[in-house]
């Protein structure tokens, strides 16, 4: 571990900004935080769980994955190195997920050329970012247990800074940072990270749902229930870190010109799984709540990365932003109470 004193973040962020893109969080004139590249004048420390995970640095909202330019066709590969700076371990982790599934089968050059190229700075928790965080339940936080770069614990005046990788170890090298690697050292980080666990709330309805799922499943009538009530904006999956849904389509530019774009989708629209022939297989929005919510809570826990609990990592997205008030946490709470 190394010793960083908060005075020294900045240039050594800015050291790393003229070799990557750095992605950082940033506040907004309304207050807002967001993840954009660097700027000290916007940079802040001060920030929760930004609204969108930062799985749109790999998959992108729109990507053009390649141009026909006069009867030939040219592949656009991203190029740019990127180090996303101070994302929660619950977003590391589902992007992690997102990494497994998008190369299960089939490798996706583009997500792939992307995560290549991207370093992972993690900023642990010190407690919940808000009341709907169970990261605990979900296994993936408040601090991360593999697959970043770097991981920061703060102390106050400084942060405690673990290296995960040999990228890790040569981001800092550009610090000149003192080596803290005692007993002390380990016992404080894990002094914090306890004090971490302990101030997040368990949410035991989570595993209960999806034993509930796999031997009997929750009833017709509580889907459609829910598939009343649901106004398909498709928020809960656009701000949910593991949603991979997808659509491609093709747009001419020209007389002899185009561009064939990747977009998100979202499986909870009609159309998502409408067939060619009319047929449209989840045909009620009820059909479709249950289809994505068995996909996080009962199918996705084969997944290649083992310490993960299911498909959810619990950031608590998709209840904060749902605005008929159907997230994860009130699925999993109504599908434990039909049972009871």
């Amino acid at each position: 571990m190394k010793l960083l004193p908060k005075n020294k973040l900045v240039p050594i962020i800015s050291s790393w900004a003229q070799r990557y893109t750095v992605l950082a969080p940033s506040s907004t004139e309304q207050g807002e935080c967001v993840f954009d590249i660097f700027k000290e004048e916007t940079f802040t420390l001060e920030y929760r769980k930004p609204s969108l995970p930062p799985k749109s640095q790999l998959l992108p909202q729109s990507d053009v994955i390649f141009r026909v330019e006069k009867g030939t066709f040219r592949e656009v590969l991203p190029e740019r190195n990127v180090l996303m700076f101070g994302i929660r371990s619950c977003d590391l982790m589902g992007l992690r997920q997102s990494s497994s599934f998008m190369s299960r089968d089939t490798q996706d050059i583009y997500y792939r050329r992307r995560s290549d190229h991207c370093l992972k700075v993690v900023m642990a928790c010190a407690g919940p970012q808000n009341e709907t965080c169970f990261c605990t339940t979900s296994r993936s936080g408040p601090s991360a247990t593999t697959g970043f770069d770097l991981q920061f614990y703060d102390l106050g005046d400084s942060f405690l800074v673990e290296s995960g990788s040999t990228e890790g170890d040569e981001l800092l090298k550009a610090g000149n940072l003192a080596d803290v690697d005692d007993k002390d050292t380990v016992e404080q980080v894990n002094a914090l990270r306890n004090k971490a666990v302990a101030a997040i709330t368990e949410v035991p309805d989570v595993t209960r749902a999806m034993e509930i799922l796999s031997s009997r499943g929750a009833s017709e009538e509580l889907w459609e229930r829910f598939g009343d009530k649901c106004i398909v904006c498709g928020g809960c999956v656009y701000v949910c870190p593991t949603c991979t849904c997808f659509t491609v389509a093709d747009f001419p530019s020209g007389p002899d010109t185009g561009e064939r774009i990747r977009s998100w989708d979202t499986c909870l629209y009609g159309g998502f799984t409408k067939e060619a022939s009319g047929h449209n297989p989840r045909s009620t929005q009820g059909l479709r709540l249950k289809r994505r919510h068995e996909h996080k809570l009962l199918y996705y826990n084969q997944t290649d990365v083992q310490e993960a609990l299911c498909g959810c990592v619990g950031c608590g997205r998709c209840s904060d932003y749902c605005p008929v008030h159907i997230g994860t946490l009130e699925v999993v709470k109504a599908i434990v109470e039909e049972q009871s």
